[in-house]
This record gives structure tokens, C-alpha cells and sequence, in this order.
């Protein structure tokens, strides 16, 4: 009983740290984002950021590496290179893996915007990881297909990138939205996920 409930404490101070990290990451940036401050917000003692982690860098590294898994596994259960419309899974994919953390889309976009992270081999592998899915579906398509000598980078920042966008605009309609005389209308998720990922259909058999 005494293990259990010194693993439940270890996975509660885990996912403390992560969710305090990735809101500081993503609102503040990773330069001036302190781990004393990540350990303040967690509630915890500053050497556990370390011990759990072993750096900030390590931390952020694995709030990344999260959203791969999630996109990976889904990938696994839906055999994504032999759905009917891979394309199209793959944008349905990638949406949940950006939505399944609340501060990633902002974290994103502070990733890309900084070179000091980009030029991060941890960090750059993690997103590499990320993209291979989008390698696999390109690699899926017909050996005739125009769209097999597309730069898979480009590719994958085209689907990536109004998903990252949407996660933020809605982020902001929600702030903003009772100062507002006149509502703010967006489409739902869904709505933006499949037209998406009908333009990557079409695009791909073009």
C-alpha cells in the first residue's frame, strides 16, 4: 500500500511539473521561464524539476515528446498508412495530438519562433519524430504520385500549421469573448479538422 501510494505521489508531482512547465512555456517563453518558477507553480520542491526530468530542457523535451506518443498511438490503432484516406487520418491524428495539451499549440509556435530551441538536437528530434508521420503517408501513396516528391517538411508544417493556428485563435476567442458586444463565431474542431483534411486530399491527388 505504502508503494502504491509513493507512485501515485511520484506520477501527481510528475504531471504537476508538466502542466505548470507547458503553461509557463507557452506563456512566457522557454528563456525566461525558471525552474524554480516551474516548481513554484507545481507546488513542489525545486530539486524534483531535476530529479524527475534532470533540466528544464529535459522537461520541456517531454511535454513535446507526449504529444508524439499520442500521435503514434493513434497512428498504431488506426494502421494509418493502409486507411482508405491516410491523408486524411493523418490530419485527424495530429489535431488530437495538439489538442491533447492545453498550452502545446502556443509552445509550438514559440518553438518555431526561437533558434535556440530549433537548434536543439533533443528538441529537433522530437519534432522530427512528429513529422515522420507525415513521411509514412506521403511514402503510402501510388510510386506514380506527384505528391511522393513533395518536401515532407513542408507538408507537414501545412497541416501543422492552421491546426497550431486554430488551437490559438480559439484560445483568444475565449478570453476575449465576454468584452465583446458581438459574438465571435469559428467552426467547431470537427468543422475545421475536415475541411483540412479534404484539402489535403485533394492536394495530394492533384
Amino acid at each position: 500500500m505504502a508503494n502504491r501510494k509513493t507512485q501515485q505521489r511520484t506520477l501527481d508531482t510528475r504531471a504537476a511539473i508538466k502542466t505548470a512547465g507547458a503553461e509557463l512555456f507557452a506563456t512566457r517563453g522557454y528563456a525566461v521561464t525558471g525552474v524554480r518558477e516551474i516548481a513554484e507553480m507545481a507546488g513542489c520542491n525545486q530539486a524534483l524539476v531535476s530529479y524527475h526530468f534532470g533540466s528544464k530542457g529535459g522537461l520541456y523535451d517531454e511535454i513535446l515528446a507526449d504529444a508524439v506518443t499520442i500521435a503514434q498511438k493513434l497512428a498504431g490503432e488506426s494502421d494509418i498508412v493502409h486507411a482508405s484516406r491516410p491523408e486524411r487520418e493523418l490530419v485527424h491524428i495530429l489535431a488530437k495530438a495538439i489538442g491533447s495539451q492545453h498550452h502545446l499549440a502556443p509552445m509550438l509556435v514559440r518553438e518555431m519562433l526561437d533558434p535556440d530551441r530549433l537548434l536543439n538536437t533533443e528538441t529537433a528530434n522530437t519534432l522530427r519524430s512528429f513529422m515522420a508521420l507525415t513521411e509514412a503517408v506521403l511514402d503510402a501513396l501510388p510510386l506514380d504520385a506527384e505528391a511522393r516528391r513533395w518536401d515532407p517538411q513542408i507538408v507537414h508544417l501545412c497541416v501543422v500549421g492552421p491546426l497550431i493556428h486554430y488551437s490559438i485563435a480559439t484560445r483568444m476567442r475565449e478570453e476575449i469573448a465576454p468584452k465583446l458586444k458581438r459574438p465571435i463565431t469559428l467552426p467547431t474542431l470537427e468543422e475545421f479538422v475536415e475541411v483540412q483534411s479534404a484539402m489535403l486530399s485533394r492536394a495530394l491527388q492533384s
